[in-house]
């Protein structure tokens, strides 16, 4: 407001000195307002130093969610990615514990592990799970372009969806990395993008359930809270008591969908 009101203040005094030369005044005009844009960028620095924005000049709306839209849902998502291929081995681990528990979740798999998996996405499909787009290949997204971010999902879309015949409405970038095209090219295709708040980080104790359940215990889960997971030996040992931190707080665990 300061610098508005010191603008027209200077325009003012300018046009009465400079009336009866409209050139001279136009060029006084010119550098007042160059010089607000520079102090007003000299602000925005001071107040946003020190910080550093996940997108640059991009929309924060078309971030992705890491917490659901749907207001007292009464859930927390639990996702658990399968991408790279070395933890397949523990998804039966995983299903055994979500049937016992009678829960149903979100797996966001990859094309390549899908087109390698068929019966097992199925099998997971089949026991009432949710199936969500991971991408083709676990890749930094983030520093693809538009163009490859496109291909990688849309090819992971196509892959998924022939297998399973039924259409995929999240996406989850391997490593939750998201770029500016990674977002425009999600959205083309008609996927609610997603992250999470709740990270089990897992796959860096994959023998250690105990330290699991210690992690989650302090997390701030909430009504909408999105679970990251993936399938390690450690979580189909602790999935159980992931579950029951979760219900401990009169939540129910889900899939996104019902979180959003």
């Amino acid at each position: 407001m300061e610098i508005i009101y010191l603008t027209s203040k200077i325009i003012e005094i300018s046009r009465k000195k400079c009336y009866a030369n409209k050139s001279k005044l136009k060029k006084i005009i010119m550098w007042v307002l160059v010089l607000v844009a520079l102090l007003s960028s000299a602000i925005f620095f001071m107040k946003n130093k020190g910080t550093k924005p996940t997108f640059e000049l991009f929309d924060q709306a078309n971030l992705p969610y890491t917490q659901g839209t749907k207001k007292n849902s009464g859930y927390v998502a639990l996702t658990c990615n399968v991408d790279l291929g070395w933890e397949t081995e523990y998804v039966q681990g995983i299903l055994d514990v979500l049937k016992k528990e009678d829960v149903k979740i979100t797996f966001n798999v990859t094309g390549r592990w899908a087109e390698k998996n068929q019966e097992m996405l199925l099998k997971i499909k089949s026991e009432g799970h949710e199936i969500g787009n991971h991408g083709h290949r676990h890749l930094d997204y983030a520093k693809l372009s538009y163009e490859e971010n496109l291909e990688q999902i849309k090819t992971s879309k196509k892959i998924i969806e022939d297998i399973i015949n039924e259409e995929t409405k999240f996406f989850q970038a391997p490593a939750g990395s998201f770029g500016e095209g990674t977002m425009k090219a999600a959205n083309e295709l008609g996927y609610t993008s997603i992250k999470w708040d709740v990270d089990t980080i897992d796959w860096n104790n994959r023998k250690e359930p105990e330290v699991i359940i210690e992690r989650v215990k302090k997390k701030d889960i909430k009504d909408g809270s999105i679970v990251l997971m993936h399938p390690t030996y450690a979580t189909t040992q602790c999935l159980d008591d992931i579950i029951q931190i979760i219900r401990d707080k009169g939540l129910k665990p889900g899939m996104l969908s019902n979180i959003f």
